[in-house]
């Protein structure tokens, strides 16, 4: 039975244009997926029960295209009819869907176009690192009238409304910013005169499209960007923009070149709640919030408190289809939760580098592939055992089963997680524990029986007489050939997480990757000084999205040596060849070694001589993050 307390989010919002049956919808995502991939994927999401689906961007015109791989496109009337086979996909799975409209304008990828981007003045952005160029005025005349002609082309294609992208740093928040708008005709000027592009947009597209279609517009409340525009400008913008003919406000919470942190792990849930609440304080329509909520409890206090009326879930939805049926039918514990590993933006910052690249998952390894049936049942049961409870083996466990497969799961540890139960020690890391509070729901769920504390030995693979063994045993931290190392009492940084004692005050880490970066973090907010030493650059396994938010904090906290190198270690420190190659002694009280893993495969060779099916999943077989061995284990559950 569903708790009571989240009843608000199954409350019906009534406007005079749109009814949605709750106050959950699905916020605007790029996937880099084709059309029939993305009805597929916001099908499945349809299914999943959300009110109202918002579409990732489609480029109103050329000029002002992402990028992205695959993009939607609104341009012309050959874009209609093959939207409005998404548009019918979705309606018929019981959801509304509005069509978001975008000109990138500086944050058009000009160098990987083939072309110079445009903006409303010729400032380079931090985003792409081009310069584009300046809009003359009867260009930005001319783009008003073709925002306006893709609203009726987005009607046309039966979509509920549209979202105009006002947000993020792309063309229309580059209008209403001081810092990327210095334009002297009536397209520039102060607060209001600025939001003159926005404005017209709205009232052109009003007229165009009559007054049954909603209309929303997505902006940054405060676009996080220093000489930019804050909170303070849209309270005066919004109810301008009301009045221009919006029906919805979806206000955000920053550029992508911000410096404010907005997706990461370290953000707190629900963290830009509170702007929406200042904007819905001054108008009188429907006031969405975004960012971090992956929490329903969370979703709902925000409705109670007032601070919206909608909630947006992007990659909630995205690491589970079905948040929204499971919160409505009382099974809140079995969603799949969104950890902010930001996996999935790290695909969006390679594609914008030209490489052919999609959203995908950390966690849900299906997303992009629903239409695919990867996961279908099996003709023929097998017994299989799955050596090791880590997220490979849990997850290879977790599709076998489902498939019909009967699974044991053997795990030397007492309890599951394998190394995820570090993985959530160091700051900022706490919501990865959700990871294995799934997956033990789910092991118990579909009946898949756990022997904790058992090694697996050849005794018990004679004695079960498996059809299939999955080796699922992981890796351990590789010890480098440093003369010294094996003189003195030296650790790894997984010792450190699993709370070894390290003497003394001063620690110095081995390894500049994540693990290494990670347990330094650790050990500073424990009271250590601490030095990381890293032969080449810090945090090359880090994505995009985390990696300047972690060094920033990591430089902060500890000492940074980057190319240096250790050549021996002493008992009372380690002798290093600095950027000049001199060497240079530095003392510590303690040596942790973070330079890297390797698989544990030795159980595998022995097996093999056993004549059994066996296979080697996840970092068993190549030592991976999170997101690849999980994606390793559903593969391979998919095919046994």
């Amino acid at each position: 039975m569903r708790d009571r307390r989240l009843d608000p989010l199954f409350e019906p919002l009534k406007m005079p244009n749109l009814l949605l049956k709750n106050r959950l919808y699905m916020a605007p995502m790029g996937t880099g997926y084709n059309l029939d991939r993305m009805t597929d994927f916001l099908v499945a999401r349809a299914k999943g029960g959300v009110g109202l689906i918002t579409t990732g961007e489609a480029s109103i015109h050329p000029s002002g295209r992402a990028g992205v791989r695959d993009e939607l496109l609104i341009e012309t009337d050959d874009d209609i009819k093959p939207l409005s086979m998404l548009v019918e996909s979705v309606h018929r799975c019981g959801a509304k869907i509005v069509l978001q409209l975008n000109h990138a304008g500086r944050y058009s990828p000009g160098v990987l176009l083939g072309r110079q981007s445009v903006a409303p003045s010729p400032i380079m952005s931090g985003y792409t690192g081009e310069t584009p160029r300046e809009l003359a005025t009867e260009e930005v005349d001319d783009l008003i009238i073709i925002f306006a002609e893709a609203a009726l082309r987005a009607r046309r294609a039966g979509f509920d409304g549209i979202e105009l992208m006002g947000s993020s740093g792309y063309l229309i928040s580059q209008f209403l910013s001081p810092l990327t708008n210095k334009r002297k005709d009536k397209y520039g000027g102060d607060t209001l005169a600025r939001a003159s592009f926005l404005l017209s947009i709205l009232r052109e597209s009003r007229a165009r499209v009559g007054d049954d279609f909603n209309i929303c517009v997505k902006f940054d409340a405060d676009d996080g960007m220093q000489g930019g525009r804050n909170i303070e400008d849209s309270l005066q913008i919004v109810p301008h923009i009301v009045a221009s003919g919006a029906d919805r406000l979806h206000v955000w919470a920053g550029w992508h070149e911000s410096s404010r942190p907005m997706l990461p792990m370290s953000v707190s849930p629900a963290a830009f709640s509170y702007m929406a609440a200042a904007i819905k304080g001054v108008v009188d329509i429907p006031i969405s919030t975004v960012g971090r909520i992956n929490d329903p409890f969370v979703a709902a206090e925000i409705l109670v408190r007032g601070e919206a009326d909608l909630i947006g879930l992007g990659r909630a939805l995205l690491c589970d289809p079905d948040f929204v049926q499971k919160t409505w039918d009382g099974r809140d514990d079995e969603i799949r939760r969104c950890t902010a590993c930001c996996y999935c933006f790290d695909q969006l910052v390679q594609s914008l580098r030209g490489e052919r690249t999609e959203v995908m998952c950390g966690l849900n390894p299906e997303s992009g592939r629903e239409g695919e049936g990867l996961i279908r049942s099996t003709k023929r049961p097998k017994r299989l055992i799955i050596v090791g409870g880590g997220p490979a083996g849990m997850e290879t466990a977790r599709i076998a089963a489902t498939r019909g497969h009967f699974v044991t799961i053997y795990e030397k540890d007492t309890k599951l997680g394998g190394m995820l139960n570090l993985s959530f020690i160091p700051p900022h890391k706490g919501e990865l524990r959700s990871i294995i509070d799934y997956y033990t729901l789910q092991m118990d769920r579909l009946q898949v029986r756990i022997k904790l504390g058992t090694p697996f030995t050849i005794k018990e693979l004679n004695q079960a007489n498996p059809d299939v063994v999955i080796l699922a045993t992981g890796a351990r931290s590789i010890i480098p050939d440093i003369p010294g190392i094996r003189d003195h009492k030296v650790l790894t940084a997984l010792d450190a997480l699993r709370g070894n004692s390290i003497e003394g005050k001063r620690v110095l880490v081995i390894g500049g990757g994540m693990i290494g970066l990670e347990t330094a973090e650790f050990l500073a907010e424990n009271g250590k000084e601490v030095t990381i030493i890293e032969i080449s650059t810090l945090a090359r396994d880090v994505g995009p999205t985390n990696r300047g938010v972690m060094i920033s904090r990591l430089r902060r906290k500890v000492r940074i040596l980057t190319h240096t190198e250790v050549v021996e270690i002493e008992g009372d420190g380690v002798i290093a060849l600095v950027r000049n190659n001199k060497k240079e002694k530095i003392m510590t009280d303690a040596i942790l070694i973070a330079s890297g893993l390797e698989s544990r495969d030795e159980l595998g060779k022995i097996i093999s001589t056993k004549g059994v099916e066996s296979y080697s999943v996840g970092s068993c077989r190549e030592p991976g993050q999170i997101a690849q061995v999980i994606a390793d284990g559903f593969n391979l559950g998919c095919i046994i």
